[in-house]
């Protein structure tokens, strides 16, 4: 991995070296990058598109946009290959600012009918929560490929627009298009989380009739669906059917018991289970901290350390909740700790957690300094620290930093202050 001090030794004239990119690009420290970017100079279209490509795929996303202002102050070419990695990176960000100015760009560059710019517009504005700018572009499509057509029907899943998803599927259809496995599996997520069962039975038969139930991540979508629709006895029903049970359609089947708090059913399942990833390890422990079963998830937790399985920051949120559930300082210090030595301490919705955590454990000092050392705060986090002023019954802190908070222009979350509210009224 590349650090700080050894992108520091990278002369300016070797930076335009092909070889130099992956080094360019490895390093997670943001001033590295940008100290590196700015000593580029006048670097050709081919080299600083291979650049921009790699930072949007890389960790930091935001690069590829320190990148992008550097080619423009500069002056530097920008072809239609630069656009794609572009619209990537602001849609990761969700940086609507850059995503306008760059849709201007490509349209004043004469690049806008490029199907790669105009579907990269489009995942665009679907991540930026224009979901109607991103239709409006997709309509005027002269062309639509089935990437197009995934793109915006995944656009309108991830809005929560699942009625759209069902309409935009059946003009699919109807226009001749033939949907793969990947937007059968949206449809069938946009099924599960509307609750529309009977669509869902149709999906499932489309791809009984079109050989497609070989596919494990169909499999697994079906599974969720039927689960999600509150029928976990067919979800039962199509996993003892199947001759193989991949590792993904047993997590499904697991994750749907652990969401309706059939936790015993989940954890027969895990068990039976030859390969466990990481998955399948936060989903269990999320269904037992979510089932009131804090204790279980933290021994399930510390055997998945020892089993050399790293979680993921599903995983911490569901362990600090059954800390904070437990009331158990030791183990909430210890939480800590991992959070900060493994890299979560930089995830706003792990340090929301840990303040409620600390409060909840009775150490109000440990909950403000999670606060006070934030880079970064949202209405949760202040609304996390303002509830547990409230929570210890210290009602001056807690009006205090209500105050700060308004100050700041953030507004204030109603259901947050009902909490903070309920607990001065026992």
């Amino acid at each position: 991995m590349a650090t700080l001090s050894s992108i520091g030794q990278v002369l300016p004239h070797q930076i335009q070296n092909p070889k130099m990119i992956p080094l360019l690009t490895a390093s997670t420290t943001t001033l590295a990058h940008i100290k590196q970017i700015h000593s580029l100079r006048n670097p050709d279209a081919n080299f600083s598109n291979k650049l921009l490509r790699q930072f949007s795929r890389g960790p930091k996303p935001e690069n590829t946009l320190f990148l992008y202002k550097k080619l423009r102050t500069d002056g530097s070419t920008l072809d239609r290959f630069s656009f794609p990695p572009l619209l990537k990176a602001v849609a990761k960000v969700s940086a609507l600012n850059y995503g306008l100015e760059i849709h201007g760009l490509a349209s004043k560059l004469g690049f806008i009918a490029d199907p790669f710019i105009q579907t990269g517009l489009i995942a665009m504005y679907a991540a930026c929560g224009h979901i109607i700018d991103a239709r409006l572009l997709f309509d005027n499509m002269s062309h639509k490929d089935v990437v197009a057509w995934n793109i915006m029907i995944d656009g309108y899943c991830r809005s929560g627009c699942y009625d759209h998803v069902l309409k935009l599927y059946e003009e699919m259809k109807s226009s001749g298009m033939e949907p793969d496995a990947i937007i059968l599996r949206t449809v069938l997520s946009a099924c599960g989380r509307a609750g529309n069962l009977s669509y869902g039975k149709v999906i499932h038969e489309f791809i009984r009739d079109n050989g497609l139930s070989a596919d494990s991540y169909l499999q697994s979508a079906l599974v969720n669906m039927y689960a999600n629709c509150g029928v976990i006895d067919l979800a039962q029903e199509f996993y003892d059917k199947l001759s193989s049970k991949h590792l993904v359609v047993s997590t499904a089947m697991l994750s749907g018991y652990a969401k309706l708090g059939m936790v015993k059913d989940a954890r027969f399942i895990f068990d039976q289970m030859v390969e466990k990833d990481m998955v399948c390890w936060s989903a269990m422990i999320s269904g037992y901290a979510e089932s009131d079963q804090p204790h279980e998830a933290l021994n399930l937790f510390n055997e998945m350390q020892r089993q050399g399985i790293a979680p993921d920051q599903i995983t911490m949120l569901s362990v600090i909740s059954a800390c904070a559930h437990v009331g158990a300082l030791t183990e909430a210090k210890w939480v800590h700790t991992y959070v900060d030595r493994n890299g979560f301490g930089r995830e706003l919705s792990v340090n929301n957690a840990l303040i409620d955590m600390y409060a909840k454990c009775g150490n109000l000092v440990r909950a403000r300094e999670v606060f006070q050392n934030m880079p970064r705060k949202n209405v949760v986090s202040w609304s996390s620290m303002i509830n547990a002023y409230a929570m210890h019954g210290d009602a001056d802190s807690a009006t205090n930093l209500f105050h700060r908070m308004k100050e700041q222009n953030i507004e204030p979350n109603g259901v947050w202050l009902r909490r903070a509210t309920n607990s001065f009224h026992p």
